[in-house]
């Protein structure tokens, strides 16, 4: 058998793909019974979907692929399968295609899962094995695509889902990111002030026990930032790296997550964030098909928030008690996190229509995060020029204060 890349027309559409026949002949009347009109034919070179170009990974790199495989290439690689297999292009072919279009260690997976299933094994558990960091959650609508028929759509609400988690991503990031570059750029010119500029200040002012006690702390000040400086981008640093290790501890990541929530102005954006990304997954994964009880359980390993996720095992525990997810929520925090749920859903639980439901509630939380981003974007820029212009001011006072006692003395 040799193998074969093609492309051609299907339904209207251009597809292209890889197809293994006896010859160019064989490999034409294959793609003709599948419905392609094969335009171009040739055999496949070396080193594109087929073993020759990839390998199977060893340990390390498979260690390594959680890693090294950005969120952004697996949504890529999920929109190329869902288009391939829309296209009614075969499940092992739809993967190698990905793979060959792919790079790197994400390569590698997708052709390992294309080589396990033309094993025999199951799409979801291939996937499982090949591609864990994927997550559960996208691999879990995958297992219902392949048991009930319908992986094309599985792969749409996977790619549908990944884009609204980017958008929530980049949000974010966006809003953080011009305090985050006026505040290193403030640190950086309080650093050359108190390093360079001060020093050399003080060099001309003479005794310092004779100078005014703002100017003798902007010095004090100056040489703390000499000696000590390294601190002000340590500390931060170790900060972030002893909450980060905290939060593995059941009991305290529970706790300061919990603080987060509350925190004023700060802790609506994790709530928004929270209740966008719960009411939006749950209505696509209860709209593919899942039950409710399954979509809980898969929300919930996909939530940063330990304090959301202790709340949405208590609703699924009342489910699976029997309780309707209304009344679920109810019971939880939920309701004072995200209250517009519990009606929605009541609502939604009568008319059958939950998703839908769902759904509103989720694109409501997100634009009321984009507001709120809005707001504290437009608080802090002010803030920040309060904080700078302070700095500069006291700067200046001292400065001359110093040089107006030195005048005097003289």
């Amino acid at each position: 058998m040799m193998r074969f890349s093609y492309n051609g027309l299907q339904g209207g559409r251009k597809v292209s793909g890889f197809v293994e026949a006896e010859d160019a002949q064989a490999a034409r009347a294959a793609l003709r019974e599948r419905g392609v009109l094969p335009i171009g034919v040739k055999p496949a070179p070396a080193g594109r979907g087929g073993a020759a170009g990839l390998r199977p990974r060893n340990g390390l790199e498979r260690a390594l692929s959680r890693w090294m495989v950005s969120r952004q290439s697996i949504e890529q690689a999920f929109m190329q399968l869902s288009v391939l297999l829309r296209g009614d292009v075969a499940v092992v072919e739809a993967f190698e295609t990905a793979a060959s279009l792919a790079k790197g260690y994400l390569a590698q997976a997708l052709w390992e899962t294309a080589q396990a299933v033309r094993g025999g094994s199951a799409l979801a558990k291939a996937m499982r094995t090949a591609m864990p960091w994927v997550g559960d959650l996208y691999l879990g609508l995958v297992a219902v695509g392949e048991a009930n028929g319908a992986l094309p759509r599985m792969f749409d609400y996977c790619v549908g889902l990944m884009a609204e988690r980017r958008k929530l991503r980049n949000e974010i990031v966006r809003a953080m990111t011009y305090p985050a570059i006026v505040v290193l750029m403030g640190l950086g010119v309080g650093y050359y002030v108190s390093t360079v500029a001060i020093p050399q200040i003080a060099s001309v002012m003479g005794n310092p026990d004779a100078l005014p006690p703002i100017t003798r702390s902007l010095l004090d000040t100056s040489d703390w930032v000499k000696t000590q400086g390294h601190w002000l981008i340590l500390g931060p640093i170790l900060l972030g790296v002893a909450l980060a290790l905290l939060r593995r501890v059941p009991g305290m990541g529970l706790a300061l997550d919990r603080i987060g929530l509350a925190l004023p102005l700060f802790g609506k954006v994790g709530r928004y964030a929270g209740n966008a990304l719960f009411n939006q997954t749950l209505a696509i994964l209860i709209e593919s098909g899942i039950s409710v009880v399954e979509s809980l359980a898969l929300i919930r390993g996909t939530l940063a928030n330990a304090f959301y996720r202790r709340q949405v095992a208590a609703v699924r525990a009342d489910v699976l008690a029997g309780k309707p997810l209304s009344e679920g929520i109810a019971a939880s925090a939920l309701n004072r996190l995200s209250p517009l749920s519990k009606a929605l859903v009541r609502v939604g639980e009568s008319s059958g229509n939950l998703a839908e439901g769902l759904r509103y509630v989720g694109d409501f939380y997100a634009q009321a995060l984009a507001r709120r981003l809005d707001l504290l974007g437009k608080l802090v820029e002010p803030a920040l020029v309060i904080v700078v212009g302070g700095m500069v001011a006291y700067v200046y006072v001292a400065f001359f204060m110093g040089m107006a006692a030195m005048n005097a003395a003289g």
